[in-house]
């Protein structure tokens, strides 16, 4: 904690004047003893103008003390920290609104190239956070053609985590799986991956921006940090922004384009971008995350699906064609999302969900999965259910008023009927609800000892032959089983 500056009282106030009166040529403790045998001289009269200036000098710094944290630190820097958080967030949001708009006023929105970036890590020190890399990966990407291209890479820090072991591997074992340092995955010269990312990004010194996860920005700049630090590393800064904020400019510029309706807010954007309909996709991984069955904690998996949820959310409000493999799984069949009847503005991934919304804004229901695309339609023609029922008597389920012309008029009618023929009592092993009226009644319980009749008077007889054979509810026999000749100078005690 940070020492507290001490506040000059009156005889440190008269010896400093004193010093700078006579004792100019004297050290701080000659002045102090010079000054001590004046001040012991001194009355109170003499001594109240330096105690009054005292006590006005210390309530002065009591208002100008800055207040402190428990760890010391001062508020005022902490509240200025917040503030410069605040104005870099501003910034950041500024500068990913105009480049989406001036490459929207150019006529390039569809061409304009993006670059997403995911990192894992095995552990973070307790001495200045950094984080121990362990892959990256990074995506190239435009609406016009999809993911273009992919960059993966395995790092192997090699240096030993002492006192985080048991972190590291914890950590590796709930997502990524890697075997940890020194047994680590990957190239140990950290330098040449950094220039091999500068390199994938640009060809010369201008190099774009990086987007990730909102949550994740700190961790890819601890671990570029890592990257660079080694000998070797360019001395090249990349600048990393949120893909979530984006993703919602993005949506809105689309909408603007194709003129449709704009998400009111950027929450129904962050919504759908945190559903991830492509996390179990599978050939998207590098292959050890393929063979360990986690390819959804993969890098490049993660930058591959951002890139078909920007496709599957935007490409249809502007007419892109999607291209299989590049805006949507290899195996997508396009001829069914080619045939859905859905508006511009929704997700042909979301047609899968089972809500009542899909149902009456589509004919069909478009399901993605790992190994193939297949297309349900709800007026398929297929066998009644009814027709594959246990046979006996029964009565036929009445069906829809556009099927049948006897069926009844309304849908409250139409309802009442269907229930009244799945509780009529028609055959009680089909309905439920109808046996229990099979079901045996249970048997009265058998009557309880305590409601049987009891003979008083053998009672009485059995009690006055023993002192505890007396039961609930029977009187205690008057019998006195202490001795009355008791002695009078002995009270108490039994004969």
């Amino acid at each position: 904690m940070a020492s507290k500056k001490p506040c000059p009282n009156a005889f440190m106030m008269f010896t400093m004047e004193w010093k700078a009166k006579y004792g100019k040529q004297l050290s701080i403790s000659q002045a102090t003893t010079e000054a001590g045998n004046i001040w012991k001289n001194m009355n109170v009269q003499e001594r109240g103008p330096y105690n009054e200036r005292a006590k006005a000098e210390k309530l002065r710094m009591r208002k100008c003390r800055e207040k402190l944290t428990c760890v010391g630190t001062p508020i005022s820097e902490i509240q200025r920290q917040k503030l410069e958080q605040e104005k870099e967030q501003k910034q950041i949001k500024r500068t990913i609104e105009q480049t989406v708009r001036s490459s929207k006023k150019n006529g390039e929105l569809e061409h304009k190239v993006y670059f997403f970036i995911a990192v894992n890590y095995f552990s973070k020190t307790l001495d200045g956070g950094i984080y121990i890399p362990a892959e990256l990966s990074i995506c190239e990407y435009s609406l016009k053609q999809g993911v273009i291209r992919t960059f993966h890479t395995f790092i192997n820090p090699g240096v030993k985590m002492y006192g985080h072991q048991l972190e590291a591997q914890q950590h590796a074992d709930t997502t990524h799986g890697l075997p940890l340092p020194p047994n680590a995955m990957g190239d140990r010269n950290l330098g040449n991956i950094y220039n091999a990312v500068l390199k994938f990004l640009s060809s010369n010194d201008d190099y774009p921006s990086l987007y990730t996860s909102r949550e994740c920005i700190h961790i890819v700049n601890s671990v570029l940090n890592f990257l660079k630090s080694d000998v070797g590393a360019k001395n090249a800064s990349l600048n990393i922004y949120s893909i979530q904020y984006l993703f919602y400019v993005m949506k809105e510029a689309t909408c603007d384009q194709g003129e449709l309706e704009k998400p009111k807010t950027f929450h129904i954007t962050d919504a759908y971008f945190e559903r991830d309909y492509f996390e179990y996709q599978i050939g998207i991984a590098c292959q050890f995350h393929e063979d360990k069955d986690r390819g959804k904690y993969c890098t490049q998996s993660l930058v591959t699906r951002w890139g078909y949820m920007f496709s599957d959310y935007m490409c249809k409000d502007i007419a892109v064609s999607l291209i299989p493999g590049r805006h949507v799984p290899q195996k997508t069949n396009l001829e069914a999302i080619a045939s859905t009847g859905c508006g511009d503005t929704k997700s042909l991934v979301s047609l899968a969900t089972t809500s009542k919304s899909s149902y009456e804004n589509a004919d069909s229901k478009l399901h993605y999965d790992d190994h193939e695309t297949t297309v349900s339609f709800p007026n398929d023609t297929k066998k009644c259910w009814d027709d594959n029922f246990p046979t006996g008597a029964r009565k036929k389920i009445p069906l829809l008023a556009d099927q049948d012309s006897e069926a009844p008029s309304s849908k409250k009618d139409y309802l009442g009927e269907y229930y009244s023929v799945l509780t009529e009592d028609v055959r009680p092993e089909l309905n439920p609800w109808a046996s229990r009226s099979f079901r045996p009644e249970p048997s009265p319980p058998a009557d309880s000892n305590f409601n049987k009749p009891s003979n008083r008077k053998t009672d009485q007889d059995t009690d006055a032959v023993s002192l505890y054979s007396f039961g609930r509810g029977r009187p205690l026999p008057n019998i006195n089983i202490f001795n009355t000749n008791s002695s009078s100078s002995r009270h108490g005690r039994l004969s």
